[in-house]
């Protein structure tokens, strides 16, 4: 597959199958992952890899639960017992950092360099994906990052699912790019 096609093709998806993913796949996508762009050469992102089905709805049910707290005029949206979080993915990726004060900043961006190329290698191998950003929400909760295998003194920078997409992949549309100044 050409990388136009990967950049242009790959949709966030929130409908999987019930096929599991293999662990084959996970590897190549998380291989993808640690190739991207980093400051200064750090590499600072670690994984947790979630495939327990009671882990991902725990994490689903907590974030709702933490977002009608946090979002009050949403909160109805997040009073649904369907899972509006990780769709019911069978696999949910955690990329993390050292919690460092310092580099926080270059840590999330690293994180999300790192994700772009995972979302890429999944759609290369016919796998969707979804980043939800509100899991990430849970970084005010410790109790829950360890429980769900985050230790003490990382936090979790961007949350991704990963499964087979359910259905076709609906095609997309992107503006043409807005320069503000080119000199």
């Amino acid at each position: 597959m050409e990388l136009d096609e990967c950049i242009k093709g790959r949709r966030s998806v929130r409908a999987y199958t019930g096929e599991k993913v293999s662990k084959e796949q996970i590897e190549a996508v998380l291989e993808a992952g640690v190739w991207a762009p980093t400051g200064m050469g750090r590499q600072p992102w670690r994984f947790v890899i979630i495939e327990d089905k009671n882990l991902i709805k725990y994490v689903s049910d907590e974030t709702k639960k933490l977002l009608r707290e946090m979002m009050p005029d949403f909160a109805k949206r997040f009073e649904t017992e369907e899972d509006i979080i990780c769709y019911n993915a069978p696999v949910l990726i955690l990329i993390c950092t050292q919690t460092d004060k310092r580099t926080g900043q270059v840590n999330l961006l690293d994180s999300v360099l790192a994700a772009q190329n995972m979302f890429l290698k999944a759609y290369e191998i016919g796998l969707g994906t979804c980043y939800m950003g509100f899991i990430a929400y849970l970084n005010s909760k410790p109790e829950i990052l360890k429980k769900i295998g985050i230790p003490d003194g990382y936090e979790l920078q961007v949350p991704i699912i990963l499964g087979h997409p359910k259905g076709k992949l609906a095609g997309g549309k992107r503006n043409k790019p807005e320069i503000l100044k080119w000199s």
